[in-house]
């Protein structure tokens, strides 16, 4: 890219670190010897229905405790005991704010929309405008044969100078006459005896020197030049062709900045699902744990008749400390949408609208146009279509015809001079006209004759051809270099996909099965055989199946993305139109899908 300033956003929470918080809580989500009600999958069956409350115990609440809504003026306490507003019930931010939930009425834009804009921006503009220098060099070599004329105007004083015609006869030693012609005698009017080719005569007569004006104009066409010209205009070609090439780059960085945004956003955004479903847990651990233990932490007055004397009362610490780590997550997950969000507008830049937002809502892996294929394919398709390597081939080019223009500087130039002159000097008599003088003061000319031009400093023109060797043969090296670095780019991009997909793929096989030990050991609870440790585990385990799952699929696309730049083709299929996802908020926020 000549690339592009922006860096894709951090990921996420990761689904380790969230399922290592959900031990605890999990364990306290339920009372000693009873099974919690598992979640239903994203995508599967609702899960079968818990059994029935004894009589003895206390009955269980039909609905997941919502979290506490929050208002411009006072937003809900985390219930941390830190003071600071929930996370996960954060008032509606502003436009211009990446952080916190969207507000009601931004525009929100698709894909595709994101990238139409982003490839407007101002370094693709930049890369315009080098297209059109470029051009204009080549044009300035297009014209190269035309004639570069050269013109002197001069205005100063010029010389008092007076001219007699003189009938001269001259005789031999006998006395014979010889001959017989006319002489002109030229001198200075104002005393003959001055001599104005001596700065002391010029200047003596200069009070009656009066005004000479002169005007010559000199012109070089070129006949035959061995190659300048040509070569020169091939060297401009190779200068368009590579500003195009620049500009080509720019947009296909441009291209992967804004897809590993927006695939981060929508990580981000995964990720605040799944822990809303955590936060409703720790919800339902709480009010489990106070309830068993008669009151609240804070209520010293509990009533110990109602009391579980085998709950621990280090769990209502334990469910604080996973509430604080909720907390933690959730703000991880809010940070890291605001980065992408950011990182957006920035590669979209100000033609886009203000604090817009996306259309898409749900994490989806991208589909590679025609299917994925062989790693050999695309390695030909990267050498024959990225821009780095047609940019390598044209610095190659334009080497070449650096080298024949540094040895076509050991030959001379051919072409035809055209000159124009005329003089004038008011106070020269204009009468010299005679083969033997030389009129400096008045005259007028028109000369055409062929020349030609030869610098003999062909020690230079030594030292310039070696560099111009050295520097084609460097550049043929470089591009050698740029072919297999562009197919370990390509051999890279193409095992994060291919490692992506399958990690996709088991993921969400992996969840399947995460969720049929879920039901199978809450099923042998209600039976009375069944072990809530393995059932709390299986819990655990199922949701760090979804965040590896959603994780895999940012892979995968972050993969495909550098896939698609490392062979310089869009193989990403387009978009289809995605229906909204159910208790989704779009834009306001990612909603919760309550386990």
């Amino acid at each position: 890219m000549v690339g592009m300033p922006f860096r894709p956003c951090p990921r996420a929470a990761p689904g380790a670190r969230l399922a290592a918080s959900l031990a605890p809580l999990l364990l306290l989500a339920a009372p000693v010897h009873a099974a919690p009600e598992p979640a239903a999958p994203a995508t599967g069956e609702p899960p079968a229905a818990a059994d029935e409350p004894e009589p003895d115990d206390e009955p269980e609440p039909d609905d997941e405790p919502e979290p506490a809504k929050a208002t411009d003026d006072a937003p809900a306490d985390d219930g941390t005991g830190t003071g600071l507003p929930s996370a996960f019930a954060l008032p509606p931010a502003d436009r211009l704010d990446p952080y916190g939930p969207r507000p009601a009425g931004v525009p929100r834009l698709s894909r595709e929309q994101v990238l139409d804009y982003a490839l407007d921006n101002p370094l693709v503009r930049a890369g315009d405008e080098k297209i059109a220098a470029m051009r204009a060099q080549l044009r300035k070599a297009q014209w190269a044969w035309l004639p570069i004329i050269e013109t002197v105007s001069t205005l100063s004083p010029g010389a008092n100078i007076a001219c007699d015609d003189l009938d001269v006869t001259g005789t031999n030693s006998a006395g014979v006459v010889a001959s017989d012609f006319d002489f002109q005698w030229c001198r200075a009017a104002t005393n003959p005896d001055l001599d104005l080719s001596t700065l002391r005569g010029y200047f003596q007569q200069i009070g009656r020197a009066g005004v000479r004006m002169s005007f010559d104009a000199d012109a070089v066409f070129p006949i035959f030049t061995f190659g300048k010209i040509r070569n020169t205009k091939r060297l401009a070609r190779a200068g368009v062709a590579l500003a195009k090439l620049e500009k080509l780059q720019v947009q296909q960085e441009t291209i992967k900045l804004v897809l590993q945004a927006h695939t981060t956003l929508l990580l981000a955004r995964e990720s605040q699902v799944i822990l809303r479903d955590a936060k409703a847990v720790v919800d339902k651990a709480l009010t489990r744990v106070e309830a068993d233990l008669g009151g609240s932490g804070d209520d010293w007055d509990a009533d110990a008749d109602v009391a579980n004397p085998d709950r621990d009362p280090n769990d209502l610490v334990r469910v604080q400390l996973a509430q604080v780590e909720v907390e933690q997550l959730m703000r991880d997950a809010l940070r890291a949408e605001a980065l992408a969000l950011s990182a957006l507008w920035a590669l979209a830049g100000k033609a886009a609208p203000p604090g817009f937002d996306v259309v898409e809502d749900r994490l989806e892996p991208f589909t590679i146009e025609g299917g994925r294929l062989p790693l050999d394919d695309y390695k030909h398709i990267a050498i024959r279509e990225r821009p780095e390597a047609h940019m390598a081939r044209a610095a190659v080019e334009a080497r070449q015809a650096q080298e024949k223009l540094a040895r076509a500087a050991f030959l001379p130039d051919l072409g035809l001079v055209v000159g124009v002159g005329y003089a004038f000097s008011n106070a020269v008599d204009r009468e010299m006209s005679q083969l033997y003088y030389q009129d400096r003061f008045n005259y007028s000319r028109v000369t055409a004759a062929l020349a030609m031009r030869w610098r003999w400093d062909f020690h230079n023109r030594a030292f310039d051809l070696q560099k111009a060797r050295a520097d084609l043969r460097a550049q043929e090296y470089q591009r050698e270099a740029a072919e297999l670095l562009l197919g370990q780019d390509v051999n890279q991009a193409y095992q994060d996909v291919v490692q992506a997909e399958h990690r996709i793929v088991l993921s969400q096989r992996a969840t399947e099965l995460e969720w049929q030990l879920v039901v199978s050991f809450e099923q042998r609870d209600m039976v009375g055989s069944g072990d809530t440790d393995q059932l709390l585990r299986a819990l655990k385990d199922w949701y760090k199946k979804r965040f590896e799952e959603a994780e895999a699929i940012h892979a995968h696309n972050e993969a495909v993305a550098r896939l698609a730049r490392a062979t310089g083709t869009p193989l990403i299929a387009p978009q289809r139109p995605q229906p909204p996802a159910e208790g989704s908020q779009g834009a306001s926020g990612a909603a919760s899908s309550s386990p």
